[in-house]
């Protein structure tokens, strides 16, 4: 019902509000609002552990620890709600990646922890993350690797601002784009996406945003597999 009668005006309307980035999907800005469907998880490989708040609002002292899951561990909506997460002292650096194929084929290690992010973080999972990194030591290393595009660089902006202050591109510079436009990865940008992209403010992808508009190429994270 909510999809079929008020979803359009409600998105075109949310538009207007300071959480908006251009270039959001529509999922994207229902989330980025609160307006979630139960299908929402966060994913990660690492070493975190985390407790839950009970029914009556008491944090348990059982800690559930997913360093033995090798292979990724999943929280859904209701449990990041109740979570409160606490890094573990083995992990040195964190990885935060777009694209789910290139999330899985990275393999688990107790020093760093890799995060899916799918786009742009909902609220619940930047306030679990705001907590996560209120557990880390201050030397961690935080990285972020994208789509190297109009996307890719809106979300790294978000991330930097919304949870990880000290965010670094991974795999995002010139350097990095040239490579993948040699070994035939470039992707045609869209007129449209360009003017989007020169009125964005890119920060520490200043360089590689110069250089997509030069090319008008883009470079999807997937094809550097």
């Amino acid at each position: 019902m909510f999809e079929r009668i008020y979803q359009g005006a409600v998105i075109e309307a949310l538009k207007y509000s300071p959480l908006y980035e251009e270039g959001m999907s529509d999922d994207e800005i229902l989330a980025a609002h609160g307006i979630l469907s139960y299908s929402q998880t966060l994913e990660w490989k690492g070493a975190v552990e985390y407790c839950l708040i009970n029914q009556n609002g008491i944090v348990s002292e059982e800690k559930i620890d997913t360093s033995a899951n090798y292979y990724g561990t999943v929280l859904n909506a209701q449990t990041l709600e109740h979570a409160r997460p606490i890094l573990k002292n083995s992990v040195e650096k964190i990885i935060v990646i777009e694209n789910k194929a290139n999330y899985e084929s990275m393999e688990y290690n107790p020093k760093i922890l890799y995060i899916f992010c799918h786009g742009y973080f909902s609220p619940k999972e930047v306030r679990f993350l705001q907590m996560l990194m209120g557990t880390a030591p201050k030397e961690i290393q935080c990285y972020h690797w994208g789509d190297m595009d109009f996307g890719g660089i809106s979300i790294f902006q978000f991330i930097k601002e919304k949870v990880f202050p000290d965010l670094k591109p991974y795999r995002m510079d010139v350097k990095d784009f040239e490579e993948a436009l040699a070994n035939g990865a470039g992707i045609p940008m869209k007129d449209s996406t360009r003017k989007k992209l020169e009125r964005k403010e890119a920060g520490l992808l200043t360089g590689l945003k110069a250089e997509i508009l030069r090319t008008g190429m883009t470079i999807e994270q997937e094809r550097l597999l």
